[in-house]
């Protein structure tokens, strides 16, 4: 299906400003629906008696509502643009049943907004490609709305360690560490709250990770209107297929919470923990299906994919930008050519061999080059956003038994004595 203006016809779209349906030629924001045609089972093919009707060609392409252009649909496609006429088309037929989203997250940030993210991220680094950011290359920009399964799950996290406190005093010329070790057990129950797990192969699992998280208290029931002028696809996998993905996030979170209990025993702050070992028990696992917004900029340098995504609701942008070498020797030359023309004209002055001047800046400028062909950066680390409520967590055990202490002696030379 796509959407119409009521005012003039033209292609309506989701405007993440207003948050909702406008007509980029009059502004509008009245719409109607118009239909692709009935409704076809995904993997049936339209013959000619009923191509017309279902709104595929003999071939089982998709033909464009608005001119009738053959479009051929990636196997999980939802959502795109016609490339003949730039309509918005919605397949509805692959969003029915099981395929049906839940809820959806709108976006929040325009394409305005996310290309004025990305110029201002990278414009400053002095060492990438000149057309990073021109409006040439922006022009790629696209929003998707990204297939994500969340998960509830409620566990009970049981995690062991070693809790090492160390002591020290000197006797003489002797420093002595007594080193007191407790049995640490903490359990805690906690249910974690939307765990997402992108559901697209195009997207690599560790952009989600880093794009996360989305505040899901901001999402809607599926409306297709949200749809337009983006694209989107089914999810590609079940939720029981990525389940061992967020599984692996729950240990993770998991781990770094119970260790923010484990960090205090009866004897105050431990310096350390050992022989870490943690369960995780599930007691129950409920799999929701939704939409999230993500932008997403294609670059080439060098045939070589930079790919950035921005979480369209949150505005966090994860990529890395390339280096051009270029202008990083060019840059180096100077650098070293500067670094030269001072330490020969101060051989004059301090009556060293000019030729060990020429050496310094060419080492100058070595070092320059090199230290700037790291990647522009770009990378964010993992959000520290565990998913579990503080209402939703129950610290129901916390032992700290202690185990004994061993003694350790080092001799210490005068100096150190001296010191102390």
């Amino acid at each position: 299906m796509i959407y119409k203006c009521k005012n003039c016809g033209g292609d309506m779209e989701f405007d993440p400003s207003i948050g909702k349906m406008k007509c980029p030629f009059c502004d509008s924001t009245e719409s109607e629906e118009v239909s692709t045609g009935s409704e076809i089972k995904d993997g049936d093919v339209a013959t000619e008696e009923t191509a017309q009707e279902l709104g595929y060609s003999a071939a089982g392409n998709l033909l464009c509502p608005n001119c009738g252009c053959e479009i051929e649909l990636g196997k999980f496609t939802s959502a795109l643009r016609c490339p003949a006429c730039d309509s918005n088309i919605i397949v509805d037929s692959r969003m029915k049943g099981e395929y049906r989203p839940e809820f959806m997250t709108p976006f929040k940030i325009d394409e305005k907004k996310a290309k004025e993210m990305i110029k201002q991220k990278f414009a400053t680094f002095k060492f990438a490609p000149r057309d990073l950011v021109s409006e040439a290359r922006l022009k790629k920009i696209q929003g998707w709305y990204m297939p994500t399964w969340f998960y509830d799950m409620d566990t009970t996290l049981d995690y062991r360690a070693v809790g090492i406190k160390e002591t020290r005093h000197t006797e003489g010329n002797t420093e002595v560490t007594d080193i007191d070790s407790y049995d640490v057990n903490r359990v805690i129950d906690a249910r974690f709250g939307r765990l997402p797990v992108d559901a697209a192969n195009d997207l690599p699992d560790e952009m989600m990770d880093l794009l996360a998280p989305f505040d899901t208290r901001e999402s809607v029931p599926y409306d297709s209107r949200y749809m337009s002028g983006f694209y989107s696809e089914q999810y590609n996998q079940t939720s029981a297929e990525l389940l061992p993905r967020a599984e692996k996030q729950v240990e993770t979170f998991g781990r770094s919470m119970c260790q923010d209990s484990a960090k205090k025993g009866p004897q105050g702050t431990y310096d350390r923990h050992s022989n870490e070992q943690m369960n995780v028990q599930y007691h129950s696992v409920i799999p929701h299906y939704g939409l999230m917004p993500v932008w997403k900029y294609d670059y080439t340098y060098k045939d070589q994919p930079y790919p950035f995504y921005i979480n369209g609701q949150t505005g966090k942008l994860v990529g890395t930008a390339p280096v051009d070498s270029k202008r990083v020797w060019s840059f180096a030359a100077i650098v070293g050519a500067v670094a030269m023309a001072v330490a020969i004209g101060l051989s004059f002055l301090i009556d060293y061999p000019w030729i060990v001047g020429a050496v310094i800046g060419i080492i100058i400028g070595l070092i320059t080059g090199f230290a700037n062909l790291h990647p522009a950066a770009g990378k964010v680390t993992v959000n520290a956003a565990t998913y579990v409520a503080q209402e939703n967590r129950n610290l129901r055990i916390a032992t700290d038994g202690y185990m004994g202490r061993e003694t350790k002696t080092r001799q210490l030379n005068n100096n150190n004595v001296n010191k102390k």
